[in-house]
C-alpha cells in the first residue's frame, strides 16, 4: 500500500489501524462507496464529476473506501473500467489535484499496483489527520458495524493472510467470477435479517472518539446523516453511486 507522507504512529480503532497523515489545510472534498461496476455506469461518472470539481476547488479529494464494486486481482487495473478510473484519477493528480483512498470492504485487496497507477495513495486502513484546523478520523464505516457478527467474522477471515495471498494470484476471469458470485451472496444475506445490525452501535462510536478525535466521517451504511456525541461530530456520507453526495470542508467549524 502506499504511505507516502503517513506517520509510523498507528492508532486502533474496533481492530482497523488508523496512521496519522499529513494535515490537510485546505478544502478537502470526501465521498464514498461508489461502487463503480466493471461497465462503468452512472458510478463513473459521478467519480468523474467529483475529480472535477475537487480540481475547480482545489481540494483534496478523499474516497473512504469501496471505489469499485469489487476488486479482486493486481491485473484488473490494466483492463476495463478499473484502468479507466486509474487514469482519470493520475490525469487529476497530473493537473495538481492529491487524492487518498480507503479501501472498503468490496475492495480490501486494491493494492500498489492501483496507487502506482492512479497516482493515488492507497490505505488498509482508518486515517486521522487536521482538516482545516480540526483533528478528523477518516474510516470506511464496516468495522463500526459491530452488531453485523456475520460480516465481522467473514471479514477476519478474508483478509487473512494466507486468503489473500491466494486471491491476489488467481487467474482474472476466475478472481471476477468469485466476486460475482459473492456480491450475489451478500445482496441475499443484506436482504434478510434484522437490519438494524448494519447500524454503528453508540458504544462502536464512542470507541471512534476515544482516542480525542473532534470530528469522524465514514460511509459503509449508505445513509446521509450527522450528529453530535459529546464534543465531537460524526458524519455519514451516503453512496456516491447514488446520489453524487459527498461532503466539501473548506474551513473550521
Amino acid at each position: 500500500m502506499s504511505s507516502a507522507a503517513v506517520s509510523a504512529e498507528p492508532g486502533d480503532v474496533l481492530g482497523t489501524a488508523v496512521r496519522r497523515l499529513d494535515d490537510c489545510d485546505g478544502p478537502a472534498f470526501l465521498i464514498s462507496d461508489l461502487h463503480v461496476p466493471e461497465d462503468g455506469g452512472e458510478a463513473f461518472g459521478h467519480l468523474q464529476a467529483a475529480l472535477a470539481a475537487a480540481r475547480a476547488r482545489g481540494a483534496r479529494l478523499f474516497v473512504l473506501g469501496d471505489l469499485f464494486d469489487s476488486y479482486v486481482s493486481p491485473a484488473q487495473v490494466r483492463v476495463g473500467v478499473w484502468r479507466d478510473v486509474a487514469a482519470a484519477m493520475a490525469a487529476a493528480v497530473d493537473d495538481g489535484g492529491a487524492i487518498d483512498v480507503l479501501v472498503g470492504n468490496r475492495d480490501f485487496l486494491l493494492g500498489a499496483e492501483f496507487a502506482d497507477r492512479a497516482r493515488a495513495r492507497v490505505h488498509a486502513g482508518g486515517l486521522r489527520l487536521r482538516l482545516c484546523g480540526v483533528d478528523t478520523l477518516l474510516l470506511h464505516g464496516d468495522e463500526l458495524c459491530v452488531h453485523d457478527r456475520p460480516y465481522q467474522r467473514a471479514k477476519r477471515w478474508l483478509r487473512s493472510r494466507p486468503v489473500r495471498f491466494l486471491a491476489r494470484r488467481l487467474w482474472l476471469r476466475v478472481a471476477l467470477w468469485v466476486a460475482a458470485r459473492a456480491r450475489r451472496r451478500s445482496r441475499t444475506v443484506i436482504a434478510g435479517g434484522d437490519q438494524s445490525r448494519f447500524l454503528p452501535p453508540p458504544a462502536a462510536l464512542e470507541a471512534a472518539f476515544a482516542g480525542g478525535v473532534e470530528r469522524l466521517v465514514f460511509g459503509h451504511i449508505h445513509r446521509h446523516a450527522r450528529a453530535a456525541l459529546g464534543s465531537g461530530r460524526a458524519f455519514v456520507l451516503p453512496a456516491f453511486d447514488v446520489g453524487a453526495v459527498g461532503l466539501l470542508i473548506d474551513g473550521v467549524e
